[in-house]
C-alpha cells in the first residue's frame, strides 16, 4: 500500500528509514478527493528547452510531452537567480525582500520574517497530506569533492527542512543522494572548482538523479489512502556536467551552435551592471581555450539527461493509480548564462538568468497543448497549488495565484514578473511584462529592453525620452523596503552597564553590522553556550563571529573541537578543545585583556594560548557580527567546510569586558 509502513524500495535504490514513517493517528485527514501534487524542480534549467526555443539543437522530448499535456508558460521567471534565495522564496510564498533571503550561504530557516510561517510542504502537511521529497527541492548542492553531508557551501543536507517531510530519500536530514562520481575531476582542464564537465561511465540509474527517479518513481506506482505532495528534485543541469556518454553522444561537438553573443554588447550599460570589471566569469579565458563550444554541449547534454528523469516520472505516474488525480508542476529555480553578455553562471537580471520553464498539468483544469505568454513568478506557485487543491493559502503569502491563466489562456496578468539581485538598501530589481524588461539598479543605473524587437536584450532604451512614463510604470511595482532576516541591531545590542561590560544574549541568525556592532576595541570578551552537537552536521560549523580576517575572531567548529580563532594583520592565532561528544554540550571561550585565548568544555577539558591581542582588541572590527553563519571570517581556502550551525542552541551569551585602561595599539 502507498506509503504504508509494509512497502519497501528496490534494494538498489534504498532501505527506508523507520524514522520517515508517521502514524495514521498524528495526520490530519484530508477531505476526500484531494488532488496529489507531484511537483518537480530542476537546477539551473534555463530556456533550452524545445519549446522555449532557447537554444535550436535542445533535445527535450519528455518536457514537449508535458507541455503538451496541459499549460506551458513561456515567460514565467524565479525571483533571485541563485539557488537559495529562489527556491526559499517559492517554498516560503515570499519574496526576497519579505523574508529577507538574498543569499546562497544564507541559512533561511533562520529568517526572523519566515519564523512561524509555513512553507508549502508543511502546509500541505497540515491539511491532511503526506509529504515525501526525492533530491534537492531546499538549497543544496554535491558537498565537493568529498561529497559531504555539509560544507562546500551547503553540502548534500543543505538548508532542508527536517519537519516538512513524512518521507524523504536517500534518507531524513539528506537532500541529494552520493555522486558516484564526485566533482574535482577537473575533465575540461579548467581548475574551475566544481564547473567541470565531462562524460562519466556508469548507467542512468547509478547516478544520483537516477537513484531519486527510482525512488520518486516506486512511490508513484503505489496505491494511497491519503493524497500525497511528492516534490522531486532534478539536480541536473546543475555544474559539474557529469553525465553518462550517450547524452554527450546526442551532441556531435562540431555541430554544435553557439549563443548568439555581440561584440559591443555591454557598451551600453550601466557601470552597476558592470560591476568592478566587466561580468564575463571567466568568459575570456573559456574564449581563448577553445572550450566554449565543450561547454555549451556539455550543458545541452546535461539539459537531455534532466529530460530523461522527468520522462521516467511521468511513465510512472501514467502506469500508476494515481494518473488521473494528480496536479503536475515542473520548473527550475532560475537560468544560467552560456555567454550572453559575456556572463557565465547565474545571478544578475538579465533574461537568460531570470527565466524559467513552467509546465502546470491540472486534471479537470487546464486544457492540453495550451500556453500562455503572460508574465508569472515562481512566488505565484504557492497561491496558485493552494487553489487548486481546495486548500486555505496562508496569509503571509506574497504572490498571487494564476488559476485563472490555468483556466483561460488567453486571460491577461497585469501584473509584471520581479525579479531581485542584492538586499536592502543595494537591491537591484528587473521587471518583466510580456512586452518589456525593465532594470532598474540600487544607484539607479537603468536598463530597458523591448523583446518584440530585442529578444537578445542587446539594445539598452532606458535613455530614451519617450519611455518615462513607461519605466515609472514598471517601477511601481518594485518594493519600498527590503526587510532584514536577521533581529534589528537595537534587540541584539544593549547599552553598556555601568562598570563597562556589554552582555549579549544572541540567537542563530543575528547578524548586526560592523558600524552597529558592540564596541571591541580595548576589550576581550567571554563566551557561552549550550547546544545539541549531531557531528553528521555541525563537525565544521560556526556559532558566533564577529569583524574579518583582519581583525576579528570566531567561535567554530573544527572536525567536531570547538575552536576559538582570531584575527589580527594576517595573524592567525586559535586555541582548540577536545571534540565533543554527541547530545547536549557546553562551551565556554575567551579573551581576557593580557590577550589569552582560553577554551573549554567543562568537565572534559580546557585549553589556553597566547594571543597577539594584549589590551583587547586594538581597533574596531569593520566586519559584521553573526551568529551561526557560514566562514564569517574564515576563507573559502582554508575552510572550505565551514558551515552554518544547523542544531538548536539553547543558550548564546556574549560578554564584552570593560575597555582595558592601557589599551596597546
Amino acid at each position: 500500500m502507498f506509503w504504508s509502513r509494509g512497502f519497501f524500495l528496490l534494494a538498489a535504490v534504498v532501505l527506508l528509514h523507520p524514522g520517515l514513517l508517521m502514524a495514521a493517528s498524528k495526520l490530519k485527514r484530508a477531505p476526500a478527493g484531494k488532488p496529489n501534487v507531484l511537483f518537480i524542480i530542476a537546477d539551473d534549467l534555463r530556456d533550452y528547452v524545445s519549446w522555449m526555443g532557447g537554444h535550436p539543437q535542445a533535445k527535450t522530448p519528455n518536457l514537449d510531452r508535458l507541455a503538451k499535456m496541459g499549460m506551458r508558460f513561456t515567460n514565467a521567471h524565479c525571483t533571485y537567480a541563485l539557488c537559495n534565495p529562489s527556491r526559499a522564496n517559492l517554498l516560503t510564498g515570499m519574496m526576497p525582500w519579505s523574508s529577507g533571503v538574498h543569499g546562497n550561504e544564507q541559512d533561511w530557516r533562520r529568517s526572523v520574517q519566515v519564523k512561524g510561517k509555513m512553507t508549502l510542504p508543511e502546509h500541505f502537511q497540515a491539511h491532511g497530506y503526506t509529504t515525501a521529497a526525492a533530491g534537492k527541492v531546499f538549497h543544496a548542492n554535491h558537498g565537493g569533492p568529498e561529497s559531504r553531508l555539509v560544507g562546500w557551501h551547503g553540502g548534500r543536507r543543505g538548508f532542508e527542512l527536517d519537519a516538512a517531510w513524512t518521507h524523504r530519500f536517500p534518507e531524513p536530514g539528506v537532500q541529494i543522494p552520493d555522486l558516484p562520481v564526485r566533482t574535482g575531476q577537473n575533465f575540461n582542464g579548467m581548475n574551475l572548482w566544481h564547473w567541470d564537465w565531462g562524460q562519466i561511465e556508469v548507467t542512468d540509474d547509478q547516478t544520483d538523479d537516477g537513484a531519486v527517479v527510482a525512488w520518486a518513481s516506486q512511490q508513484l506506482r503505489q496505491k494511497s489512502a491519503r493524497p500525497f505532495f511528492l516534490a522531486v528534485g532534478l539536480y541536473r543541469p546543475h555544474s559539474p556536467w557529469y553525465v553518462p556518454k550517450a547524452y554527450f553522444d546526442l551532441f556531435p561537438l562540431e555541430s554544435i551552435q553557439l549563443p548568439e553573443v555581440r561584440e559591443d554588447d555591454l557598451n551600453d550599460l550601466p557601470a552597476m551592471a558592470l560591476g568592478q570589471e566587466t561580468p564575463n566569469g571567466h568568459h575570456a579565458e573559456i574564449v581563448r581555450l577553445g572550450k566554449w563550444r565543450e561547454a555549451v554541449r556539455a550543458y545541452l547534454a546535461s539539459v537531455a539527461f534532466c529530460d530523461a528523469m522527468l520522462g521516467r516520472l511521468l511513465d510512472a505516474l501514467e502506469a500508476g493509480p494515481h494518473a488521473q488525480n494528480t496536479i503536475i508542476v515542473f520548473t527550475s529555480d532560475h537560468g544560467w548564462y552560456l555567454g550572453e553578455k559575456q556572463m557565465w553562471h547565474k545571478g544578475r537580471l538579465w533574461e537568460p538568468a531570470t527565466r524559467v520553464p513552467l509546465c502546470v498539468v491540472a486534471p479537470g483544469v487546464t486544457r492540453p497543448d495550451t500556453a500562455s505568454v503572460e508574465p508569472v513568478s515562481l512566488v505565484d506557485l504557492y497561491p496558485t497549488l493552494c487553489e487548486l487543491t481546495r486548500t486555505k493559502a496562508p496569509d503571509h503569502l506574497d504572490g498571487v495565484s494564476f488559476l485563472p491563466l490555468l483556466k483561460e489562456p488567453m486571460a491577461q496578468n497585469p501584473r509584471p514578473a520581479i525579479t531581485v539581485m542584492g538586499s536592502g538598501s543595494q537591491a537591484s530589481y528587473a521587471a518583466r511584462t510580456q512586452r518589456w524588461r525593465y532594470i532598474r539598479y540600487a544607484d539607479g543605473g537603468e536598463e530597458l529592453y523591448d523583446h518584440d524587437q530585442d529578444p537578445n536584450e542587446w539594445n539598452n532604451l532606458a535613455a530614451d525620452p519617450s519611455h518615462v512614463a513607461l519605466k515609472q510604470d514598471l517601477a511601481a511595482f518594485f518594493p519600498n523596503s527590503f526587510l532584514s532576516a536577521s533581529r534589528p541591531s537595537k534587540e541584539v545590542v544593549p547599552t553598556a552597564s555601568p562598570d563597562g561590560s556589554i552582555h549579549l544574549v544572541l540567537q542563530l541568525g543575528d547578524e548586526v553590522s560592523g558600524a552597529e556592532a558592540p564596541p571591541l576595541q580595548g576589550r576581550g570578551f567571554f563566551i557561552d553556550t549550550a547546544f545539541d552537537f549531531n557531528p553528521k552536521v555541525d563537525a565544521d560549523s560556526s556559532l558566533l563571529s564577529q569583524g574579518d580576517a583582519q581583525l576579528g575572531y570566531v567561535l567554530h567548529l573544527v572536525a567536531s573541537q570547538p575552536t576559538l580563532t582570531v584575527f589580527r594583520e594576517g595573524k592567525v592565532t586559535s586555541v582548540t578543545a577536545d571534540a565533543l561528544k554527541p547530545g547536549r554540550c557546553q562551551v565556554r571561550a575567551g579573551l581576557d585583556q593580557d590577550g589569552l585565548l582560553s577554551i573549554a568544555v567543562p568537565g572534559q577539558s580546557e585549553m589556553l594560548s597566547n594571543s597577539p591581542l594584549v589590551g583587547g582588541f586594538p581597533a574596531q572590527p569593520s566586519g559584521a557580527l553573526r551568529v551561526g553563519a557560514s566562514f564569517g571570517p574564515l576563507s573559502h581556502r582554508d575552510y572550505p567546510n565551514s558551515t552554518p550551525f544547523d542544531g538548536t542552541v539553547h543558550r548564546l551569551r556574549l560578554t564584552l569586558l570593560p575597555p582595558s585602561s592601557a589599551q596597546t595599539r
